[in-house]
């Protein structure tokens, strides 16, 4: 199977049903949106699509990973959030995300930044994990 397969398949099972992921399935599913968000519009694009409702289970793999730079600036991000983490429900975030009205955006911005420093490290781990899942 492809790698584009492989990733268009999880992508298509985590918008049906998150939860009936593997394990390494949600860990590449987690990585890729992170990727594909800071390497387009940026950090905060990722809280404000569905991906960014698992953000915890994001912080888990960019540690499992070794990724603690990541890690540290998502878990920074999801302080932001009440609870200290963003809510799964896609609404509910992007309605905190419009009560900011823009105060963070700078941070985030700046914290996009310091992802992308590492953003060839988090693809080579990706790219790790869907090898594993095409063996």
């Amino acid at each position: 199977m492809s790698r584009y397969d492989i990733l268009q398949n999880i992508f298509d099972s985590a918008e049906d049903d998150y939860y009936s992921l593997t394990q390494e399935e949600k860990a590449v599913y987690n990585l890729k949106s992170i990727y594909d968000a800071v390497n387009g519009a940026g950090l905060l694009s990722y809280y404000q699509s569905y991906a960014g409702g698992y953000a915890s289970d994001a912080l888990d793999n960019l540690y499992s990973v070794g990724m603690e730079e990541i890690a540290a600036i998502i878990d920074s991000a999801n302080a932001i959030f009440p609870e200290c983490m963003p809510p799964e429900d896609t609404e509910e975030r992007l309605e905190i995300i419009d009560e900011w009205e823009g105060e963070y955006d700078a941070l985030f911005d700046e914290w996009t930044e310091e992802i992308l420093e590492f953003a060839p490290s988090l693809m080579c781990e990706l790219e790790k994990l869907i090898e594993e899942l095409d063996t």
